[in-house]
């Protein structure tokens, strides 16, 4: 009998140490990389990962982290041998505890998954996925009651463009940046980019649920009870369409909430053909409101042509030598394609001689470093994770039809804004209005005032706010 329960015993605390080293390895990595505990907001990205981000990281652990790895597993394996030997010398229970736990102790650096609060940010993530699950019932009779203020009769077509790690520092649009990664778009007449606009998340899988809603950092939880902003423009007489990058965070499992208020939903397998579909959806629609999410400029910085290698050594094309250097090369080399891409969206609009507003920012900034991702991990975010581009283009039809939205937006363009004003922003770009109870005045770009408003930052665990100003 004894036998038997110092065997349990024994299994019982090797699965838990197992445990426990798998766990320590994530843990590990996180820290490598971040600098900071594994928490939920970790959690929940790599659960939810595409394949596309999850190759990004299992390509950094190969090349980075694998010492840590393999230096834990040998700690781990030894741990095992002494086990299996304490066992087949048939020491006493006693003898066998204390041995493991001394060898625990002595190994206890890199089991590092002990803190009580990893069991409190696995709860956190659970409640997560719970929230998901019940959305599709939550928002079922949720009604923004959006009206037009006006019935334009003209074709009308507006686009909220969403990138991906794209940093104001880096576009030369700015004026300030000295390499010339966005020279389309810096020839594109009635183009105004906001020098002073700062995401709400350096996530994506938070910071697309604010910019969709009317949600901002103190509430965000409410985003589950909301629907996105394609509702609004539904109730007001538009058809609606999504347009995204199959590897995108809204092509799984934690995004498709956002995506089902959309009337049409396409995902292409590359950026460059998204204008494309842009420009066949406007052809067949009156009034059409469309939303275009980019892979852009994510982490490894590989999606760009061969001709946009313009900066060499590029990471991606040049990794015999190792420098943070060659991350920025490769870095605004996909920029210099990403603003390719731009520019083609806004030509198809063009092209469309209808009342046409373009509305594009990007969810977060990107830190450049050769790490797992440049982003969104950290609770120190730098600033260029937060600044980034907001840009607004008006056809020449938008600017006849709405002469004082144009003004104003071009008089608030170096005002403090951030992704709050994104959702009034893009709803009075239409003059669409919702519900006086839920309507917000002064978070138009388009009003005449814009009111004082603080700008803060939802850092990784998705409940700890940062403030900006």
């Amino acid at each position: 009998m004894k036998h038997k329960s110092a065997i349990v015993l024994l299994t019982c605390l090797l699965i838990g140490l197992v445990l426990a080293c798998f766990a320590s390895l994530i843990e590990i990595t996180t820290l490598v990389s971040y600098e900071n505990w594994f928490t939920s907001g970790e959690m929940f990205a790599w659960v939810t990962a595409n394949p596309y981000e999850v190759g990004d990281i299992a390509d950094y652990c190969l090349r980075y982290v694998w010492p840590y790895w393999v230096l834990c597993l040998l700690l781990y394996l030894a741990l095992g041998v002494l086990i299996g030997w304490l066992v087949v010398k048939r020491a006493s229970l006693l003898t066998r505890m204390l041995s493991v736990g001394i060898v625990c102790l002595l190994l206890l650096p890199f089991i590092l998954p002990v803190r009580n609060s990893l069991l409190r940010e696995i709860v956190c993530v659970i409640r997560q996925v719970h929230n998901i699950e019940k959305h599709q019932n939550d928002n079922i009779c949720f009604k923004y009651d959006a009206n037009r203020q006006d019935s334009l009769d003209a074709k009308e077509i507006y686009v909220l463009s969403l990138g991906e790690s794209v940093r104001y520092s880096n576009i030369s649009l700015n004026g300030v940046y000295q390499r010339i990664t966005t020279p389309l778009l810096a020839e594109q007449s009635n183009l105004y980019l906001y020098s002073d606009y700062y995401a709400n998340a350096t996530l994506t899988q938070h910071a697309l649920p604010m910019l969709l809603t009317d949600v901002a950092c103190n509430n965000f939880v409410q985003h589950f009870n909301r629907k996105t902003i394609a509702a609004a423009f539904q109730e007001a007489g538009f058809t609606t369409a999504l347009i995204s990058h199959r590897a995108q965070l809204m092509n799984n499992g934690y995004h498709d909430y956002l995506a089902k208020d959309f009337d049409t939903l396409i995902f292409v397998k590359h950026d460059s053909l998204i204008a494309p579909e842009l420009a066949n959806l406007a052809k067949k629609n009156e009034k059409l409101f469309a939303v275009t999410h980019y892979l852009g400029n994510h982490m490894f910085y590989t999606n760009r042509t061969e001709d946009c290698l313009v900066w060499r050594p590029d990471y991606n094309a040049d990794p015999k030598t190792k420098s943070d250097s060659l991350f920025l090369n490769a870095y605004d080399n996909s920029l210099l394609y990403t603003d390719r891409l731009l520019n083609k969206e806004i030509e198809t609009l063009r092209q469309m001689h209808k009342a046409a507003a373009w509305f594009f920012v990007s969810d977060h900034g990107e830190y450049i470093s050769p790490k797992v991702s440049g982003h969104g991990h950290t609770y120190h975010p730098t600033k260029e994770e937060y600044h980034v581009p907001l840009m607004v283009w008006y056809s020449d039809e938008y600017k006849e039809a709405y002469p004082e939205k144009v003004a104003n937006l071009i008089k608030h363009k170096d005002e403090p804004v951030c992704a709050d004003h994104v959702f009034w922003s893009v709803l009075d770009m239409a003059n669409i209005r919702i519900d006086s109870t839920l309507q917000q005045d002064g978070l138009s770009v388009f009003e005449d005032t814009l009111l004082p408003h603080r700008r803060t930052l939802l850092l990784p665990d998705g409940k700890s706010i940062m403030t900006l100003d």
